[in-house]
């Protein structure tokens, strides 16, 4: 009987590539060296595959098709970005049973063997999968064309995704690749949400996750945090677990996040999550406690 043996959310933000001078080092310097930590855990974890959940940049798909979830299929995952290219074993049957198994459970997935990936997926490949010959299993979810599945539909995937699991010998590690705070393209570019993102923290690691999973895609929208989709896909694989804060870097743009959630090393609360209110307040008087309510088990 398999099981999930690691899971992780981690950031993939394009300037941990390029590093232009309007960033600071330190910042990246950290969020990398948290990267590379939770990539020891996935190593000590001995998964035999890694499913690696993430959003597109309009790097794979555009207008001529956008699929809700897609799976990478195929013998070998491929991405590329800032001159960088990288070549990941596919663990195919794995691959082929999700990919079965889920449609016949109701979710249409998409599939490509030819598809070339983006940052997103490229920033784990580079540094927390690194040089491990771990299979990999990409899974899409579109995060920025609307219209975008919720976050209650994603959580529903991952149950899914876990029940399949289950029923397979491999132990599998997820990672989620993400946000925080940020809006790409827009005038609130560099004024991310730092508050929601210190709220989130919080209820991650009270193991709050309904708190994520049942806010609807406009609140996520007005705090730049439509990438925590496949975070939430995740959360719908693990259950209401708590998780840990690997580090926070709140920068001129971007909340830059990476956090563990299996396996846990018992550090306890950050000073970002327990300085969070337990409620957070949206525009318009909605707020995280008065939202439709999934309960997740896991």
């Amino acid at each position: 009987m398999g099981k999930i043996v690691s899971a992780f959310g981690t950031v993939h933000a394009p300037q941990l590539f390029d590093r232009p001078p309007s960033e600071d080092p330190k910042q990246l310097d950290a969020d990398i060296a948290a990267m590379r930590l939770i990539g020891k855990d996935l190593e000590e974890s001995k998964p035999d595959a890694v499913i690696v959940i993430a959003s597109d940049h309009l790097e794979t798909f555009f207008l001529s098709s956008v699929p809700t979830f897609a799976i990478l299929s195929g013998e070998y995952s491929h991405a590329e970005f800032s001159g960088r290219k990288y070549e990941l074993k596919i663990h195919e049957p794995l691959t082929e049973d999700l990919l079965d198994k889920l449609i016949k459970a109701g979710f249409d997935l998409s599939y490509s063997q030819d598809a070339v990936l983006g940052h997103a997926f490229a920033a784990v490949y580079e540094w927390v999968i690194e040089q491990r010959k771990i299979p990999v299993v990409p899974i899409f979810v579109n995060a920025y064309l609307p219209p975008l599945p919720t976050a209650q539909r994603c959580a529903a995937l991952g149950k899914a995704i876990a029940k399949v699991i289950a029923s397979r010998p491999e132990n599998v590690a997820i990672i989620a690749s993400g946000g925080m705070s940020h809006y790409p393209g827009t005038w609130k570019y560099p004024k991310p949400a730092y508050d929601f993102d210190y709220w989130a923290i919080g209820q991650m690691e009270k193991g709050h996750l309904d708190s994520l999973i049942n806010l609807t895609n406009e609140q996520l929208d007005e705090v730049g945090n439509t990438e925590m989709l496949s975070w939430t896909i995740m959360f719908g694989a693990i259950g209401n677990i708590k998780g840990e804060l690997v580090t926070y870097q709140p920068t001129w743009h971007h909340g830059h996040a990476v956090m563990r959630f299996m396996p846990l090393k018992g550090i306890g609360p950050s000073k970002e999550g327990m300085g969070a209110p337990p409620d957070y307040k949206f525009e318009g008087g909605t707020s995280s406690t008065n939202t439709p309510c999934l309960r997740l088990t896991g």
